[in-house]
């Protein structure tokens, strides 16, 4: 019954749930529902108001996905700020501890303790801390007062349930009655109570951030603790200093034989108690306790003593598996740049006001090269870490994309980098994060881009607000369509979790309309920046003659630049070292304008180094052709000791090292130092795209000095000696030899594109010892102890040849009768390696010495065309497919033939090779999954169009019973859904559980999905095993736009 709505102030008791069903049952306990209030716009909670007799209540649950300490912590902490809250219940499910607890129980604490959280003392002996027992005076009155009325009367809790059931006749099935169920265990239940009665114990209760799911676990946990452990839950130590008490209704016993069959009825008993205890409780009890609130300041105490977060090694260990990247000296260095008061403009701006206080904003920030948006990233970012760095609630991650590290800027990496940024902002490693980690690293796999997309949304979830910056969307890379799924999982991310969206670019099309809906703001530089810089830079350079004529020089400049704060370094680069009124006058009058201004500064910047002497102008060059050249950004000191190599020389001479400084000063103002990462870079992205066009015309020998600077270094007689024994060994040499990792990596790629691929590169190849002291370093990874030795230590010169490419060195060692079956370390033949790789000519070199097609090598014992096929590489694919490679040649994850590995990755192109060429349409992975399933649950549309049109079957089943359409129904897959249905899939097809497509895609909330089956016809009321429709799926986890859609099309909201 709804009433007329009450004020934030009259709201004195809050009532917090992890899960859905438990807040359906909290719902279902209420005498009367009251009206919305508002809520202000940094609240993410939803908030459920109504009354218990004369109390007042308001129930929030956690977000969908969240779960464990934290994110309890999060929504109390919000319903805290809002109402004058003066008890919390926590009341929901739990495991309980047999055979003193058994299924359909209450468990109330009168005390709790966070099992996995202490500190390791004597003898390596982890101390958990002490109980905690934080009852206000009202509520520990109460329970007294309800055991005494318990033992003398019995519960009220099977009354209030079953006035739920005629209340809400739809909930009676699952949350009244447990006649239906079964204990696992063999248990009869409430033996020793009297007949329709429950049993409530009173006592200790263990929470921690993990699920517990092994009795041999959870025994010795309890004897661990004293054997006074009654319930094992997640959320009650997030409430660490609140006057609150945690009600469970026992649905599993903490062990393997977890399931939702008792759930609800659980759920229905623990908040059935909390209604008799709240009926227990005089009003004028709880006005005499304390707000909440007013205990805020002691609860933020508490946890700014455990903010030295994630100083523990292991968990450490776990982010830096994630990613090793650190954004962070990055956005130090950028800042460091940045003139006090420049880009204030942007935080003053009515946008980005905007953004900045409301949930689920984007803004996007374009902006023509040079313009500053760099600088004006890290000073959102620095404002936002600033704001926010007292806010525990607040999440922010960065990125700044950067066109030299494209290979190590991959899809996963930026993504998993969010999620290492959000994570280590915790008080404690998110649970999920650790479940990663221990799913892949013993295996030493990574986890798919759906794991880590998933975790990064749980994690986003533990906040009440997330911001993610971006910048230099432009620089991300466009090939394997990494820039595309970026900004669509970020859109994902801004859906789903409502995250503030920050990212600038260049004026792309393809960019700028993924953000045609977004608010916009342009970024230019502004003359009061610019002027700030040139000001600053004179003053600076101490300059008599740049001082004296300082407004003159600031304002021509500034005049010039039209918005590209770039231009202004540049055309100020030009004049810094002008002697004279009239040359400074006549650079000024030179100055570079219009659509080629950028160009024309570089040129004129080349032909000042041109003005140096013969061997200042050659050591320039060099620095120059390293820089833009390089396979990724480098150090200093590689730098220098690439530019200190001396062909022929069998050693490095130290002596002939360089400064850094004299480095740069040779440049022309091109290159800059990043301090905090001490990366030596162009200045800007548009020097790279300068160099990459002109490279021939200033450095056209670039790739070949590079080569044989490289190869030189791999032939010095300390890896001639072989490889390192020990990790101790091989990081000392790398510290010693700062070349040593980028030369081992990227010889190779330079080889391939210089004059210098036989000779010098020959004596590498044939050289032994100091192959495997390369391959050392290219291969290993730097993550686990004994890291160095895990390298594949049988492979040769020819493997090497392979791996790279090398075509004229492959054809004169095949020609000198090298062995083409050698196999590496990893049962890796040449041929495997360079189809692996896509070294099509180099394949075919060895094919047509009769090099073994079927030869398996690699995880999994893959063949050549197999391993083509996973990377996508249709030349070499059709090459082997051609000369009669086993089409269904099994192998690698999941035994997967040719067609199975094409269709689960989206290689379209070798997939409609394999299918023209033959491949069977219906072959089944070791999972049984066809083809078709692949391609549907990674969303490959291009591969399902192709296959649908092929005529595989389309009711082909996989595990459980899942047809295609089902499994692109519950991936939420639109596109693959459209696509199925119009090659005539079935849409009433179920799985094992009876689950209809429509049913699983209104339970995991795909709204647009559900639009698209319910137009197609299908049966809106089907029933799944359990009696679950679509619609009451979709209420039970709270998917509101699936449910209003369903109303909307015709379904009875009775149903709930």
């Amino acid at each position: 019954m709804a009433t007329n709505p009450r004020s934030y102030n009259e709201y004195t008791v809050g009532w917090v749930c992890a899960l859905p069903k438990e807040q359906t049952a909290a719902r279902a306990m209420l005498d009367e529902i009251h009206p919305d209030l508002p809520k202000p716009a940094t609240d993410e909670n939803t908030y459920t108001l109504g009354s218990i007799r004369n109390h007042n209540v308001v129930i929030a649950c956690l977000p969908k996905h969240a779960v464990g300490t934290s994110a309890a912590a999060r929504v109390a902490t919000q319903m805290f700020n809002i109402f004058p809250i003066k008890i919390g219940l926590m009341v929901g499910i739990g495991g309980g501890i047999p055979p003193k607890v058994r299924l359909g129980d209450v468990v109330v604490s009168t005390e709790w303790i966070q099992w996995d959280f202490g500190k390791v003392v004597e003898n390596g002996k982890f101390q958990r801390t002490g109980k905690r027992n934080n009852l206000s005076t009202a509520l520990l009155t109460a329970i007294s007062k309800l055991e005494t009325q318990h033992e003398m009367y019995g519960t009220k809790i099977l009354q209030y349930l079953d006035d739920l059931g005629k209340k809400y006749p739809n909930l009676a099935p699952k949350y009244t009655s447990a006649n239906s169920l079964q204990d696992p265990l063999g248990y009869i239940q409430n033996s020793e109570k009297k007949t329709g009665d429950v049993c409530v114990h009173y006592g200790l209760i263990a929470s921690g951030n993990q699920v517990i799911k092994n009795a041999e676990f959870r025994d010795e946990l309890n004897r661990d603790l004293g054997g006074d452990i009654l319930c094992f839950e997640m959320e009650a130590a997030g409430l660490t200093s609140f006057p609150y008490i945690v009600i469970r209704g026992i649905c599993d016993y903490a062990d393997s034989q977890k399931n939702d069959d008792w759930q609800k009825y659980a759920a229905a008993v623990a908040a059935a108690y909390a209604k008799e205890l709240l009926e227990s409780i005089q009003p004028i009890e709880i006005d005499r306790e304390r707000p909440v609130k007013d205990l805020l300041g002691q609860v933020f105490g508490e946890i700014s003593t455990i903010r030295h977060r994630l100083d523990r090694d292991e968990d450490l260990k776990v982010l830096d598996w994630l990613t090793p990247i650190d954004y962070g000296p990055q956005h130090s260095d950028f800042l460091s740049r940045r003139q006090p008061g420049s880009g204030q403009w942007v935080l003053d701006s009515t946008e980005y006001q905007t953004w900045v206080n409301a949930s689920k904003q984007i803004l996007f920030c374009p902006g023509i090269p040079g313009a500053g948006k760099t600088i004006i990233t890290s000073t959102v970012t620095d404002h936002l870490i600033t704001q926010f760095s007292n806010d525990l609630t607040v999440g922010i991650a960065f990125i700044y994309c950067n066109f030299k590290r494209k290979t190590e800027q991959n899809l996963d990496s930026l993504l998993a980098s969010l999620l290492k940024q959000l994570a280590q902002s915790q008080n404690f490693l998110p649970e999920n994060v650790k479940k990663l980690y221990d799913q892949h690293s013993a295996k030493r796999t990574r986890p798919s881009l759906d794991d880590i997309v998933a975790t990064l949304k749980s994690v986003a979830s533990l906040y009440s607000r997330v911001f993610i910056i971006v910048d230099a969307l432009d620089e991300c890379q466009a090939s394997d369509n990494c820039r595309a799924k970026l900004l669509t999982k970020l859109f994902q991310l801004y859906a789903k979790c409502g995250t503030n969206i920050f990212a600038t670019s260049r004026f792309i099309p393809e960019i700028t309309d993924r953000f045609r809906d977004s608010m916009r703001l342009e970024i230019l530089a502004h003359d009061d920046d610019v002027r700030s810089y040139l000001d600053g830079q004179i003053s600076q350079s101490e300059k008599a003659i740049l001082l004296k004529h300082r407004e003159d020089i600031t304002t021509r400049i500034t005049e010039g630049v039209r918005g590209m704060f770039l231009l202004a370094q540049l055309h100020f680069e030009s004049i810094r070292h002008k002697n004279s009124l009239k040359k400074i006058k006549n650079a000024l009058n030179t100055l570079p304008t219009g659509d080629t201004a950028y160009d024309g500064a570089y040129e004129n910047a080349m032909k000042r180094i041109d003005d140096h002497d013969s061997e200042s102008r050659s050591q320039a060059h060099q620095v120059l052709s390293w820089i833009a050249c390089a396979k990724r950004p480098l150090t200093t000191s590689e730098l220098q000791h690439a530019l200190a190599v001396e062909v022929g020389e069998p050693n490095f001479d130290e002596d002939n090292l360089s400064e850094i400084k004299d480095i740069i000063s040779l440049c022309a103002g091109l290159v800059t130092v990043d301090e905090e990462s001490n990366i030596i870079r162009l200045i800007h992205y548009t020097t790279q795209e300068y160099f990459q066009r002109t490279w021939e015309k200033w450095f056209p020998n670039a790739h070949t000095n590079i080569t044989e600077r490289c190869v030189t270094y791999l032939l010095y007689d300390c890896f001639k000696a072989g490889v390192s024994p020990t990790d101790e060994d091989f990081e000392a040499k790398l510290q010693a030899s700062a070349l040593y990792d980028y030369a081992a990596r990227n010889w190779g790629h330079h080889a391939r594109r210089s004059s210098v691929e036989k000779g010098l590169v020959l004596d590498l190849l044939k050289n032994e010892t100091a192959v495997l002291a390369s391959i050392q370093a290219m291969l290993v990874r730097r993550d686990y102890s004994g890291y160095s030795q895990r390298f594949p230590n049988q492979m040769t010169g020819v493997h090497l040849a392979a791996y790279f490419g090398l075509q004229k060195s492959m054809g004169v060692m095949l020609d000198e009768g090298v062995d083409i079956e050698a196999k590496d370390g990893y049962g890796r033949t040449p041929l495997w390696l360079a189809a692996e790789l896509g070294h099509e000519e180099v394949a075919r070199l060895l094919v047509d010495k009769g090099a073994d097609l079927e030869a398996k090598g690699g995880y999994g014992r893959r063949t050549p065309l197999l391993a083509a096929a996973e990377q996508g590489h249709e030349g070499v694919a059709r090459l082997l497919v051609d000369r009669g490679a086993d089409l269904e040649a099994e192998g690698g994850y999941g035994r997967r033939t040719p067609l199975l590995a094409a269709a689960e990755l989206g290689h379209e192109g070798v997939a409609r090779l394999l299918v023209d060429k033959g491949a069977d349409l219906e072959a089944k992975s070791g999972y049984g999954r066809t083809p078709l399933l692949m391609a549907v649950d990674q969303g490959r549309e291009g591969v399902v169009r192709l296959l649908v049109d092929k005529g595989a079957d389309l009711e082909a089943e996989g595990g459980y019973g899942q047809t295609p359409l089902w499994l692109a129904a519950e991936m939420g897959h639109e596109g693959v859904v459209r696509l199925l249905v119009d090659g005539g899939a079935d849409l009433e097809a179920k799985n094992a559980d009876g689950d209809t497509p429509l049913l699983v895609t209104a339970w995991q909330g795909h709204e647009g999905v559900v639009r698209l089956l319910v137009d197609r016809g299908a049966d809106l009321e089907a029933k799944a095993k359990n009696g679950d429709t679509p619609l009451l799926a979709a209420v039970e986890r709270g998917h509101e736009g699936v449910v209003r859609l369903l109303v909307d099309k015709g379904v009875s909201s009775s149903q709930t």
